[in-house]
C-alpha cells in the first residue's frame, strides 16, 4: 500500500490507541515476538529466524545485535512477548538510533520480568535510543534498577572518523556510545571498533570527520527515551527502588527524556526515587507521568540529583503522589545543586507533610507556573498553587 501525504504529510505522525503507526526511523525493521500466539503462516520466535514479521527473532537482546548504529532502525516486539531479566547481562541496549516499539496494550504489552538478583538491570551503552509501549514487572526484592546508564572515561585523539584510544581510565567502551570532549562534534557516536582490546585500547571508528589531539574523551548514552511503559511492583516486597540509574560522568545522559510513563510502586522495604542522577547533565524532559507510591517514603517520588544540577530541565503535567511527612527533601524533585535551568509547570503533586510541604528543594532557580501541591497537607484534602517551597 502507498504511503499517504495527505494533508502534505503528517506533521505530528499518526497514532492508534496513543501508539505510532510509523517511526520517523529510515533503518532496517526486526521483529521479535516469543507469543505462543502464532500469526497464520508465522514461526515460532528464534534468534536463529530472520527477524520478519512472519520469521521473528525470540530475544530483544540478540535483535539489538543485529542493528547498524546510526542506521535509524527500529525492533517491533510483538504482543504477549515475555522476557525474564535475571542478571546484569540479560539484555543489553547497545547500538544507536534504534527505536524500541512494544505492540499490544495492557497485559499484552511486552513484558520484562525482573527475577533472581537484586542486580538484576538493563544497562544502557548506546545514544540515540528509544523503548516505548513496555510492561516492566519486579519479582524480585529491592530491584535496584531497571535501567543502569554506563558511561567511560579515556584519554584519545581522532583523525578524520579513526579514534585511537592509548589509555583507559573507567568504565567500557561500546559502538552506539556518544562521544565527548572538548573541540568534539555534539553527536560523535561509535560506529565500530577495529582493533585492540574489545571497550578499551584499540582503534575505534567515529561518526563525524574531526580533528582532536589527544586528551580526555568520555562515553555515555545520550538522548536515552522512555516512552509510554509502565513499571509496577508485584508486592510490598517484590519491588523496584529505581527505574533509571544515570552514568556516573558528567552529560553522559544529556537529552534523556521520561514521557507518558506510569511508576505503580507498593515497596516498603527501601526508599524509591524513579530517576537519579549522580552526575551534571543538560537537556532532560520530564512529562505526562502518574507516579503513585502506595507507601510512606521519605524521598523524593521522581528525581533526585545530590548536588548535581540539570540545565535546560523540563519537568511538566506530572501527577505524582508519595505520603512524605518529612521536610528534609523535596517531595517530587531532591537536590542541593543551584545551577539548574529550564522550567517546571503544571504539575500535580501531593504528600503528607502536615507544616511544610516542600515538592523540590529551594536554590535551583528553574522558573515555577501553577504547580499544584498542599501547603499543610492534610488527608482528602485538595492542593494549591504551590511555589517551589513554602
Amino acid at each position: 500500500m502507498p504511503f499517504t501525504n495527505f494533508p502534505q504529510g503528517f506533521s505530528n505522525g499518526i497514532s492508534v490507541r496513543g501508539m505510532p503507526i510509523l517511526q520517523t526511523q529510515p533503518g532496517q525493521v526486526y521483529w521479535v515476538d516469543n507469543s505462543v500466539q502464532l500469526n497464520p503462516q508465522a514461526r515460532a520466535g528464534s534468534d536463529g529466524n530472520r527477524g520478519t514479521y512472519l520469521d521473528p527473532f525470540a530475544t530483544l537482546n540478540f535483535a539489538l545485535t543485529q542493528t547498524m548504529p546510526g542506521r535509524g532502525d527500529i525492533v517491533v516486539v510483538g504482543a504477549g512477548h515475555l522476557e525474564s531479566i535475571s542478571s546484569a547481562t540479560t539484555l543489553l541496549l547497545t547500538s544507536s538510533d534504534v527505536a524500541i516499539l512494544g505492540m499490544g496494550s495492557g497485559a499484552s504489552r511486552p513484558t520484562f520480568l525482573f527475577t533472581t538478583a537484586a542486580t538484576a538491570n538493563i544497562p544502557v551503552t548506546g545514544s540515540g535510543l528509544s523503548i516505548q509501549n513496555c510492561l516492566f514487572l519486579a519479582n524480585f526484592a529491592d530491584i535496584t534498577s531497571v535501567f543502569t546508564g554506563v558511561s567511560a572515561s579515556v584519554t584519545a585523539s581522532i583523525a578524520s572518523t579513526t579514534m585511537t584510544v592509548t589509555a583507559v581510565g573507567s568504565g567500557t567502551l561500546y559502538p552506539g556510545a556518544a562521544v565527548m570532549g572538548t573541540g568534539i562534534i555534539p553527536g560523535t557516536r561509535i560506529q565500530s571498533q577495529t582493533s585492540g582490546t574489545t571497550g578499551g585500547i584499540g582503534v575505534y571508528v567515529v561518526s563525524f570527520s574531526q580533528t582532536f589531539a589527544s586528551g580526555t574523551v568520555t562515553t555515555g548514552p545520550q538522548d536515552f527515551a522512555i516512552d509510554s511503559c509502565e513499571f509496577r511492583d508485584i508486592s510490598s516486597i517484590l519491588n523496584f527502588i529505581t527505574v533509571v540509574t544515570g552514568a556516573g560522568t558528567a552529560q553522559a545522559m544529556a537529552g534523556f527524556t521520561f514521557t507518558n510513563c506510569v511508576i505503580s510502586s507498593l515497596g516498603t522495604t527501601a526508599a524509591t526515587t524513579a530517576i537519579k542522577m549522580s552526575a551534571a547533565q543538560d537537556r532532560f524532559k520530564i512529562t505526562d507521568n502518574v507516579s503513585v507510591h502506595a507507601v510512606l517514603n521519605n524521598t523524593a517520588a521522581m528525581l533526585a540529583t545530590g548536588a548535581n544540577s540539570v540545565t535546560n530541565f523540563y519537568f511538566a503535567r506530572n501527577t505524582i503522589t508519595r505520603l512524605n511527612t518529612a521536610t528534609t527533601s523535596g517531595l517530587a524533585i531532591s537536590t542541593s545543586g543551584t545551577a539548574w535551568s529550564g522550567q517546571c509547570t503544571d504539575n500535580r503533586i501531593y504528600g503528607l507533610n502536615n507544616t511544610a510541604q516542600i515538592w523540590i528543594d529551594t536554590g535551583t532557580k528553574l522558573g515555577f507556573n501553577h504547580n499544584f501541591c498542599p501547603i499543610t497537607a492534610a488527608a482528602d484534602k485538595s492542593g494549591l498553587v504551590n511555589p517551589a517551597a513554602v
